[in-house]
């Protein structure tokens, strides 16, 4: 027994050594614990055999003894002795290898005293008579008493002192204690428990904390692949030079590294006052600020029994939060049944964080809910409730609680107009994959009727995504007996059924090829003004195509509206694209006719058209570049002229070598067009059905650049480059007879020129102390003189300027004019600018004016407008207002507030048509917002 507890002491002795407590007293505490875990084991078999111990021992600054004795039943004296030099580092010295020492004893009740023997060793050890006790000399260096007789009674209670001594201060085994912090810790393959006290039960398998009480469950990250080292120099392997296929490696025991520590990651922190873990079961109990945290959630309660295997629980006045902070949850009971599934009693729940101890600003209350995160709650006996106050009762609610798409009903839109009356529009969500939704739009007008509507919308990748948008509605109000809809609203359309399909789409074919689609198709020129507001009016669509494509709707007001699709595949410089275009014409019937009664043409449609472009330079001769652009179009149209043309036009360049200082160049372009023309509906074409144009055109440019750096001692700016570039150019186009070419676009008639073009472009770049730029503005002046015009005795053109300045990051100023040096004067003013701040207000402000003899004279002011007034308070202001006609064409005002888990929004908009007032609702990631219109 001895030998065995040796080698217990020895490995003891080992681990203190290894961990470096070597100096003096640094291994005293650490060894006498030791010491009594070794005695308390054998002390357990003592008792258990009939045996007596007594533990003696003396403890220097530099040295412990200790000596141990045994009495057995069959009066055999047991000796062991060892001891610890401090200055030397933990050892073990045995006296007397543990040898038996032969006493001989008196019978029972006598008087007389120990007679002197010697052990087998030739020890000697002797008595004093006279003396109730013996006293062992042992290498004259240590003391030992031991008692001859001893009461019975107060053998027992020193043994029970001892007992309980040894049992309160010695820790338990597979339990470290932390002598600096106080705290205890358990640790299992799994889970890691640490608490100020920790009891440990074998029989069941249990373990009770109190205080401080922190659970974590751990999950090892697999080790890093062989050869993964830090800082290794790269290099380059054969097969990758020889552009070989890489050889496979075979995996050897040899190559996987084993003596990596392993490395753990927490998963679940459990934390409460008190806990009672069974280890068998894997459940716990545990109360006093409980709280469950992961990854995706964070549970608080007074009180919880959980499964930790099945990760499911029981909390009594608990709390939920999601780890995005947009779901929180509050019940007397919950009951996590589930991944992410709770079930609630006599609760609520709201789609966002509450801060602190706050009320929830609004929230649906239930008797009893099945909540499902990332997925919907089911309340039963639900009230929607503002602050405690409840507003709204449902025996039955169904309402999302998620972040990601799921299908179902979304929020209603209300609307109230003086023609339209009262609107109801309740849509309805179907996430038909990861990738595609459908949205159904149940629009109801109580004066109009049913207008259904759907919206489609799928998304691969950043480059394929598609979104189109379908409305109908058979409308009791487009009726001749409608005299005030009509006279007030200034309304031209008779047709019921109204309807507007909108789509636009981007599309990778293959590896090469782009498609682009976009259609807008729409019954009649009132349709867009008269449903410009709401989910899915012309507003709210024309946003959401900009924001997801870059590319907006026409404008509303535009009766031919344009329908395109393309397909282009581009090869470094050159690329070819085919396209196909088509046009909605919605005119009225009076548009269609000329003044003397005559129809006009229809739009012409693109069936199809063929664009192959490119440039191709080269260097070794003369540094010359061809460009060329060769297009077909076959036009068609339902009534008018159209037919099919061939346009090449090629183009040789060249730097003309005339100084090192200017910058020269000269272009001949070759352009032959030819025509096939056909008649469409009632049409007639008089001249050959074949015509054919062929033009030769001459460019030559003349320039230079200054550039001048200059030093500034501003904070914000210490340097401003500018830029200086003169230029003159030439442009030649001879006189050609072009009266017999039909005429479907620009293209068909280009006008002979002769004429020189000049003017100075200033160019402005701001400097910064770190090395980085911005642009600062630019000033350009450009004019043209022909010697066509000589002839007229006007051959000056107006003089162009157009300035920009952007003295700040977030200011900037746009000013562009046409002079006319003929008397006439300023005949263009286009002032446009902005100022945006960091907390994102925006002020706008433009002003067009323009006074042409060919143009109608247009006087526009616009504004907008987007601050934030104070606190949680934002404003929008946008007007469009004709001076000419005195009329503003738009008018819109908002007022918003945005509070934490909810905004509101009251605004109004004013056309020549109606005005409407709006209130806008939305509750925080319950998707559409609720809208009343009036």
């Amino acid at each position: 027994m001895w030998s065995a507890d040796r080698q217990g002491l020895q490995f003891q002795q080992d681990q203190v050594a290894r961990h470096g407590w070597s100096g003096p007293h640094n291994g005293i505490p650490v060894f006498l614990e030791t010491v009594r875990t070794t005695v308390l084991q054998y002390l357990a078999n003592c008792l258990c055999t009939g045996h007596w111990l007594c533990l003696s021992s003396k403890v220097s600054p530099t040295r412990i003894d200790i000596h141990l004795f045994l009495m057995h039943s069959e009066k055999r004296w047991f000796y062991q002795s060892f001891a610890v030099n401090c200055q030397e580092g933990i050892s073990y010295i045995p006296y007397n290898q543990g040898k038996t020492i032969t006493f001989g004893l008196t019978p029972k009740g006598s008087n007389r005293t120990f007679r002197s023997l010697k052990d087998r060793n030739g020890n000697r050890v002797w008595s004093v008579p006279g003396q109730s006790h013996v006293v062992v000399y042992h290498n004259v260096r240590k003391e030992s008493i031991v008692t001859k007789q001893l009461p019975r009674l107060f053998v027992l209670s020193l043994f029970c002192c001892l007992l309980s001594y040894l049992l309160l201060t010695i820790p338990v085994p597979g339990m470290a204690q932390d002598s600096s912090a106080g705290t205890q810790k358990v640790a299992t393959e799994e889970w890691d428990i640490s608490a100020d006290r920790i009891i440990r039960y074998e029989n069941p398998e249990s373990i009770v904390a109190e205080g401080n009480i922190v659970l974590v469950k751990r999950k090892k990250v697999p080790p890093a692949q062989p050869g993964a080292g830090v800082g290794e120099e790269e290099v380059t392997d054969w097969y990758i030079l020889l552009e070989e296929t890489p050889p496979e490696e075979e995996v050897t025991p040899e190559s996987i590294e084993t003596n990596q520590e392993p490395v753990y990651e927490e998963q679940i922190t459990i934390k409460a006052d008190w806990m009672s873990y069974d280890v068998v079961l894997n459940t716990i109990k545990a109360r006093g600020n409980v709280s469950v945290e992961a990854d995706d959630q964070a549970i608080y309660a007074e009180q919880a029994m959980v499964n930790l295997e099945q990760e499911t629980g029981t909390f009594k006045k608990a709390t939920i939060i999601g780890s995005e902070k947009d779901l929180h949850l509050e019940a007397e009971v919950i009951e996590k049944i589930g991944y992410k599934t709770y079930h609630l009693e006599d609760g609520w729940v709201i789609t966002c964080k509450i801060q602190g101890d706050k009320k929830a600003p609004w929230s649906f209350a239930a008797s009893d809910a099945i909540i499902e995160q990332d997925g919907y709650a089911r309340l039963k006996h639900a009230r929607f409730r503002i602050k405690d106050v409840p507003i709204f009762y449902s025996p039955y609610l169904v309402m999302p609680a998620k972040n990601r798409r799921e299908s179902g009903f979304l929020l209603p839109e209300l609307s109230t107009a003086e023609f339209s009356g009262f609107g109801f529009n309740l849509p309805f969500f179907w996430a038909i994959s990861d990738s595609t939704d459908l949205t159904i739009y149940t629009q109801y007008y109580a004066n109009r009727g049913y207008m259904p509507g759907l919206e489609f919308r799928y998304i691969i990748d950043p480059n394929d995504k598609g979104l189109a948008l379908a409305n109908y509605l058979y409308d009791d109000l487009s009726d001749p007996s409608e005299t005030e809809y009509y006279e007030e609203t200034g309304y031209t359309h008779d047709n019921k059924d109204r309807y507007w399909f909108r789509a636009k789409a981007d599309q990778d074919l293959g590896t090469a090829w782009t498609s682009r689609l976009d259609l807008d198709i729409v019954s009649d020129r009132d349709y867009l003004r008269e449903f410009n507001t709401g989910i899915t009016g012309f507003k709210n669509s024309n946003e959401q195509f900009l924001d997801t494509f870059g590319r907006s709707l026409e404008n509303k007001t535009d009766d031919q509206r344009t329908n395109r699709f393309g397909v282009q595949r581009s090869w470094g410089a050159t690329s070819l694209e085919a396209r196909l275009l088509g046009i909605n014409d919605i005119r009225t019937d009076a548009d269609k006719f000329d003044a003397d009664g005559n129809e006009n043409p229809t739009p012409l449609w693109n069936l199809p058209a063929i664009d192959y472009t490119g440039t191709l330079p080269f260097e070794n001769l003369w540094d010359l570049t061809l460009q060329w652009d060769a297009d077909y179009v076959n036009y068609w149209r339902e009534e008018g002229i159209g037919g099919h043309r061939f346009d090449i036009y090629p183009k040789l360049s060249a730097p003309v070598p005339i100084s090192q200082y200017l910058e020269s160049r000269a272009e001949l372009g070759l352009r032959d067009t030819y025509y096939i023309v056909q008649e469409y509906g009632e049409a007639q074409w008089d001249e050959s059905d074949s015509q054919n144009r062929l033009l030769l055109d001459v460019k030559a440019e003349l320039g230079t650049s200054l550039i001048r750096t200059f030093a500034m001692s501003g904070e914000s700016m210490t340097g401003l480059t500018h830029q200086v570039r003169p230029f003159v150019e030439y442009d030649y186009l001879p006189e050609v007879d072009q009266d017999d070419l039909p005429r479907f676009d620009g293209v068909d008639r280009v006008g002979e020129q002769n004429q020189f073009n000049y003017g100075i472009d200033n160019f402005f770049t701001a400097l910064s102390g770190n090395d980085t730029d911005r642009e600062y503005g630019w000033f350009k002046i450009t004019q043209n003189y022909s010697f066509i015009d000589a002839r007229s005795d006007e051959p000056f053109s107006d003089i162009n300027v157009d300035l920009k300045w952007i003295p700040l990051r977030f200011l900037e100023f746009w000013y562009r004019t046409d002079y006319d040096v003929y008397d006439n004067g300023f005949v263009l003013h286009d002032l446009d600018s902005s100022f945006r701040t960091k907390r994102g207000d925006l002020f706008r402000l433009e002003y067009y004016f323009r006074d042409d003899e060919d143009i109608n004279r247009t006087e526009q002011i616009n504004a907008l407008i987007e601050t934030a007034l104070f606190a949680r308070f934002r404003a929008k202001f946008n007007i469009e207002h004709s001076i000419v006609n005195d009329e503003t064409n738009e008018a819109n005002i908002a007022l918003l507030y945005q509070a934490l888990c909810w905004s509101v929004e009251l605004g109004s908009q004013y056309t020549p048509e109606e005005t409407k007032f709006m209130l806008i609702f939305s509750l925080a990631n319950l998707g559409s917002p609720i809208q009343f219109y009036y």
